[in-house]
């Protein structure tokens, strides 16, 4: 019969993976379960000396599988449903992407583990880590760990800074108070951690976290005041899903319905993704229906949105450059109307989505593109026009899959727009959770900018968020309707835009090229001392357990 002791040394090995799998993926799942992010990064940092060697990187990878299909346990279907193919082929391509996502995960761990460092110590070099593979590692749905901390949003409005890497460093010092706790109580036994350095290190985990409070509870104040005294404008989003056999028709019925509910019309008024047709980039007006006709193709071909409209209307469509049946560029774009149905301007999407309107690597190989066919390859777009009418609202528009995109916005916002629209078509994703990831993946764009940015999607999640990354004002998932909303534009230009996005990764891989020296220096003598100022001895048996 095993005694109690021995019940927790057996079972310790499995529980604590199983309880990280959990936590890392709970505020995927909900968005207010902050805390549990950095209790599922405390949990390996607290067993990092487990995770030497073959053995302990492959747990890390296992449990970065487990926290990984949890939290986003919807990819097979979406990719089943955008591929137009079967659960059991889209399992096949959602495995190596999975993989992909967890070596990401696990690399921070991995890294902390192979340079010796105590669990009081981890936090630092696991952090520094984890900002530079998200900012380097390809991904095809490009979450982040700070991205989690958006629930609580005075803890994210340092990204105004240095963007979204420093939010992941502050989960990661937030994980680091937690050891520090958890060893103090001796909890989890007490050791070597690395004496007076290792101590600091885990000191400089609450002062960060201390700082990072204080500048956001005093940026929400500070930005509160900016948006009250900011000129605003009236704008319109209709959620309705293109795509179906009435879309169209019930996207123009109900934006006539809420404008003839106004007493005046909207500044603007904005359609999802996919909602217009598509169009010969030499057409400079939508007001003459033989133009149209003449100077369009399928779908949709001849389609005039809102033949009376009274305000500047901007929609997504594609954009084609040649002849109507074999283009030599077709572009997924958005589409800016003034009152006269005139073409203000175009902005053409940059960042396609990946298997969706681009498979990678195929360019490489024709075998590659057989595999995943689409329905025609899309060019992206190499410029970031920002969209005007003439009126005060500069317009940075981001076509679906962009608002994951840090750059793309900051491109936008530095080249003058006060005001970010994201026009979404995310029809193929049926998982009312997609959605709301999505969406929230976008929310720190408006943090990063301080600017307000509106999402008109065809399915949700249509809302507008503050330049302080809260949901102000939002329509229910899957349901047509209306949302109107008094939109303020503001001009600053933040840190974050002036430094650029890649500062703060440069600063981070710069500090993960020192740790890693030291480590190597420290592990040359002949005596087999492996112990560095960031990472000390293997500990004591009580560490072990």
């Amino acid at each position: 019969m095993l005694t109690g002791q021995q019940l927790v040394t057996v079972a310790l090995p499995l529980l604590w993976p199983a309880a990280a799998v959990i936590l890392l993926a709970a505020p995927w799942i909900n968005q207010q379960l902050v805390a549990c992010e950095w209790l599922g990064l405390a949990i390996p940092l607290l067993f990092i000396r487990r995770l030497k060697g073959w053995g302990g990187e492959t747990l890390a990878v296992l449990t970065a599988v487990g926290a990984l299909a949890i939290a986003f346990h919807w990819t097979p279907r979406v990719l089943a449903s955008s591929l137009d193919t079967s659960l059991g082929i889209a399992l096949l391509i959602a495995a190596p992407i999975i993989l992909l996502d967890a070596l990401r995960l696990a690399a921070p761990f991995v890294f902390a583990a192979r340079c010796g460092a105590s669990p009081l110590q981890a936090w630092l070099p696991a952090g520094l880590m984890a900002v530079v593979v998200e900012s380097l590692m390809p991904a095809v749905f490009p979450w982040r760990h700070g991205y989690s901390q958006i629930g609580w949003y005075p803890l994210i409005q340092s990204a105004d800074l240095f963007g979204p890497g420093i939010t992941t460093l502050i989960a990661f010092a937030h994980a680091g108070v937690i050891v520090s706790i958890v060893r103090a109580r001796g909890l989890m036994g007490r050791g070597d951690d690395g004496g007076p350095s290792g101590r600091g290190v885990a000191a400089a985990a609450l002062v960060l976290c201390v700082l990072n409070a204080g500048y956001g509870f005093g940026a929400v104040w500070w930005w509160t005041a900016k948006i009250a005294a900011a000129p605003v404008v009236s704008v319109l989003a209709v959620q309705a899903n293109p795509d179906d056999a009435d879309g169209v028709e019930a996207i123009e019925a109900l934006t006539l319905q809420a404008c003839a509910s106004r007493a005046t019309p909207p500044d603007l008024i904005c359609w999802p993704e996919g909602s217009g047709g598509s169009y010969s980039d030499r057409l400079d007006s939508l007001a003459d229906p033989e133009a149209v006709q003449a100077l369009s193709r399928e779908p949709r071909r001849g389609f005039c949105p809102l033949q009376s409209q009274a305000c500047p209307l901007l929609f997504g469509g594609k954009v084609f450059v040649g002849h109507p049946d074999k283009p030599r560029s077709l572009f997924q774009s958005a589409i800016l109307l003034d009152a006269s149905a005139r073409v203000s301007g175009r902005y053409h999407k940059r960042h396609l989505m990946p298997f969706g309107e681009y498979v990678p690597g195929a360019t490489w190989s024709p075998d590659i593109r057989r595999l995943f066919p689409t329905k025609e390859p899309l060019t992206a777009g190499s410029h970031p026009t920002v969209l005007c009418d003439g009126g005060p609202a500069r317009l940075g528009v981001l076509l679906c899959y962009e608002d994951m995109i840090p750059a793309a916005a900051q491109t936008l916002v530095s080249g003058s727009a006060n005001l970010l629209v994201s026009l979404i078509n995310g029809a193929a994703f049926t998982v009312p959770l997609t959605l709301r990831q999505h969406r929230l993946l976008a929310q720190l764009r408006a943090v990063e900018s301080r600017r307000f940015m509106l999402r008109c999607a065809s399915t949700g999640e249509t809302c507008v968020i503050s330049p302080l990354g809260t949901i102000v004002a939002r329509l229910p998932l899957q349901v047509r309707g209306t949302l109107s909303y008094e939109t303020g534009l503001l001009d600053d230009r933040t840190i974050f835009l002036r430094l650029g996005e890649h500062l703060f990764p440069v600063c981070c891989a710069l500090a993960v090229i020192a740790i890693s020296f030291r480590a190597s220096i420290r592990r040359r003598p002949a005596s087999g001392v492996t112990s560095l100022d960031v990472g000390v001895d293997e500990g004591t048996l009580s560490d072990r357990g």
